[in-house]
């Protein structure tokens, strides 16, 4: 699992690399910020598991990362702090896990424990729906009507506001008066992954995935669709797996 650590106190950041890498080898710290600002620079181009953030930062606070955040889901969040009154609002705050410091070694292996359960679970959750009963029609209401689209057909979906763009192999599109959300429930059994907040594409349709510029897929029919870095390790298991 990638790591990002943020704290505004360099001595605390190498403690706590120090402690990971020798309790918790299976964790590879990727970036050590001193602001929420380089966090979420590394955040937007680097794929990260877990999160441990300060509570208390240099004129900002780790619950700032949190709002400012635009992108896809966050890592799993482990607040780290001195002071435990935070502990009510790190929990308001999806956290995974609260250590206050000096952080013991024993609470850090049980977080980092946590968090390899729940990247475990995610991968699980998306192996089990790609497997379930699966469309081989959808019915689009559109602006003049209803589309009966062949799903094996359908390349990928972009989303827009509250509607959904279907682009198909013969390279013709669909616009779809409904947001992606719910087309994505019904097409990820049938194989479709939603690889960026506007992006949803059918897996069959991907003929590489290049790393470079950021990551992005390149599909049969020609286009490219950008990966965003919390869902390019569930990508590459799906492509494993073709």
């Amino acid at each position: 699992m990638n790591a990002l650590l943020l704290d505004d106190e360099q001595p605390v950041l190498e403690s706590l690399k120090g402690k990971l890498g020798l309790f918790c080898p299976e964790v590879t710290v990727v970036a050590q910020c001193n602001t929420v600002d380089e966090a979420l620079n590394v955040l937007t181009h680097e794929s990260i598991d877990i999160l441990f953030l300060d509570v208390n930062l240099n004129g900002e606070s780790g619950f700032d990362l949190i709002e400012k955040w635009s992108g896809d889901d966050l890592p799993s969040l482990i607040f780290t702090t001195a002071f435990d009154e935070f502990a009510v609002q790190a929990i308001k705050h999806a956290a995974l896990d609260y250590l206050l410091k000096p952080i013991d070694a024993e609470e850090l292996v049980k977080a980092v424990r946590k968090a390899g359960q729940k990247v475990s679970r995610d991968l699980q959750d998306v192996v089990s729906e790609a497997v379930k009963g699966a469309p081989k029609k959808l019915v689009i209401p559109t602006t003049e009507g209803m589309h009966v689209l062949n799903v094996k057909d359908i390349v990928r979906c972009e989303s827009s506001s509250n509607y959904t763009t279907f682009y198909l192999a013969d390279k013709s599109y669909v616009l779809a008066s409904k947001t992606m959300k719910e087309y994505e429930i019904l097409l990820r059994p049938a194989g479709f992954e939603r690889v960026h907040k506007s992006h949803l594409v059918n897996l069959e349709m991907i003929s590489r995935y290049i790393s470079a510029d950021g990551g992005y897929v390149l599909l049969k029919e020609g286009s490219t669709v950008p990966v965003s870095n919390r869902k390019k390790e569930i990508l590459v298991s799906h492509l494993k797996r073709l």
